[in-house]
């Protein structure tokens, strides 16, 4: 098993760890379903696809530098405005 292989499973875990840590927590009742919480999910489920993608070839090095700047943009635009 290569490095790539084990690359892949640790996103797919993120992605799984993160959407599944947001609906455990709204289902105990200790987290809402706020803008954060939406943004940390989008984040959560993109970046590791992204990865993903990238690694197998199926999306080139530009388009990963595009898809990268534009989440850095999402997670960061209206940071002091959403508290």
């Amino acid at each position: 098993m290569g490095w790539k292989y084990v690359v892949e499973i640790v996103a797919v875990l993120i992605m799984v760890g993160g959407v599944g840590g947001i609906f455990y927590g709204m289902f105990k009742g200790t987290l809402g379903l706020s803008f954060r919480t939406i943004q940390f999910m989008a984040i959560a489920f993109v970046v590791p696809a992204v990865v993903i993608l990238s690694m197998e070839r199926s999306i080139g090095s530009e388009a990963t530098a595009a898809l990268i700047g534009t989440i850095v943009g999402y997670a960061l635009s209206g940071s002091g405005s959403h508290d």
